[in-house]
């Protein structure tokens, strides 16, 4: 072989062992990429098997029913790292929808918002209105000389007891492991019998 030749050949070697040198390097990169992504997949899935038993006794205990059957698979083109980090924003997303969804369902069923106190003046206070109203009627119907122990005694009492059943529902919560809050029994008490006291109070100051 020529000097000539040797040096093409050298230079050929060369060129040959850095091509190797790079595809070696690329497919080290393929491969730990691959193993990466294998990693926050395995990662993924057991976050969703942890939330997905969260969910159903979370459903179990507030009376849902939960959800059944698997999801869409998706269609078309696929990419992992980029639909890797979609599932892991999906991921966030429920864990916080689902602590949002717990700490509504440890509050009362009406006006959440509100004490056990507003909540019993809202609604015996409702009540309250209605019962005058209802007496006023029985007044203007009657001459002012209506039947008293229905409109003072009888029709006072339902609206306490129908205002009981409704703070009752109103006071519990989809958790069942929630006390309810105390009914304010005492002033539901004071609002009902006291309507007919009250619209008779105003019925005479409205007279003169």
């Amino acid at each position: 072989m020529s000097e000539q030749g040797w040096a093409e050949y050298a230079e050929y070697a060369r060129r040959l062992d850095e091509v190797r040198a790079q595809e070696t390097a690329r497919t080290a990169g393929i491969r730990e990429g691959v193993a990466e992504m294998s990693d926050h997949a395995d990662e993924l899935v057991a976050r969703l098997e942890r939330q997905r038993l969260h969910m159903t006794a979370f459903a179990q205990k507030v009376r849902f029913r939960p959800p059944s059957g698997a999801g869409t698979p998706q269609e078309g083109h696929v990419e992992p790292q980029t639909d890797l980090s979609r599932v892991a924003e999906l991921i966030d997303i429920a864990d916080r929808e689902g602590g949002e969804a717990h700490n509504r369902a440890i509050r009362p069923n009406l006006m959440p918002g509100a004490g056990p106190r507003l909540r019993g003046v809202a609604v015996f206070g409702a009540t309250m209105l209605v019962l005058m109203v209802v007496q006023w009627i029985a007044f203007a119907r009657t001459n002012n000389n209506p039947d008293f122990i229905m409109i003072g005694v009888i029709l006072p009492l339902i609206g306490f007891v129908v205002s009981l059943l409704v703070l009752r529902f109103g006071n519990q919560a989809r958790d069942r492991d929630v006390r309810p809050a105390e009914i304010p029994t005492r002033m539901g008490l004071l609002m009902c019998f006291g309507a007919l006291p009250v619209l008779w109070g105003i019925l005479v100051l409205a007279s003169r």
